[in-house]
């Protein structure tokens, strides 16, 4: 394959990265070409195996490494002393590992895995709703279910899922169960992933 070739292929391939725009992907892109091919085979490899030993979730849909003999389910889902009372829904994997790292909330997790576009026709397609309600079922099973938190990130397409995801869950709210979200300590166009600690802890404690 040409040189130029593999330089675009690489260059498309690293745009569908989260954040990644085709110039930062090209910067990527050249940084390979500087390492000695040691370096490039061993990310080569560590890519190959990847999804090897790293399984999602059944409840939550995270991202976990399974040990074996270990259930299917992430040490967080499967920890009885976490608070089966509240479920906190964040978009992706990351979101949930800088809320649980701050310490200030003990209860279950579901991941998204994503955000609704305006206008969305499919949202099945962008979100793991399936999953979200499979998860909500499971622990209302029992009624102690209390709080679902809808921790999302303040954009547009954040706010769009968030009303869907009120729409969602309405049967459960109708329950009892009550539906809340982060407080506006998070500024509009705020993301979950790069907001710091204290403004993550004063709407999470703000949450209405």
């Amino acid at each position: 394959m040409p040189h130029d070739d593999i330089i675009n292929k690489l260059s498309e391939i690293f745009t569908k990265f989260p954040g990644v725009g085709p110039k930062q992907a090209r910067r990527f892109v050249y940084f390979l070409l500087s390492q000695q091919q040691g370096s490039l085979n061993n990310l080569a490899q560590l890519i190959g195996e990847i999804k090897k030993d790293i399984h999602q979730c059944e409840l939550c849909t995270r991202f976990f490494i399974l040990n074996r003999g270990r259930s299917a389910l992430c040490e967080l889902c499967s920890d009885q002393t976490r608070d089966n009372s509240t479920l906190m829904i964040v978009e992706k994997d990351i979101d949930l590992n800088n809320i649980h790292k701050l310490g200030v909330y003990n209860g279950q997790y579901a991941v998204l895995g994503g955000l609704l576009p305006i206008l969305e026709k499919n949202p099945s397609s962008r979100i793991r709703q399936d999953a979200l309600i499979n998860n909500v079922k499971q622990k209302n099973k029992t009624k102690t279910l209390k709080e679902i938190i809808i921790a999302i990130s303040v954009t547009r397409e954040g706010d769009n899922t968030a009303d869907y995801l009120k729409q969602l869950l309405k049967p459960y709210e109708d329950q009892g169960v009550r539906v809340t979200l982060l407080g506006r300590g998070l500024s509009s166009g705020t993301e979950i992933e790069y907001t710091d600690s204290d403004t993550i802890k004063n709407a999470l404690l703000n949450r209405h």
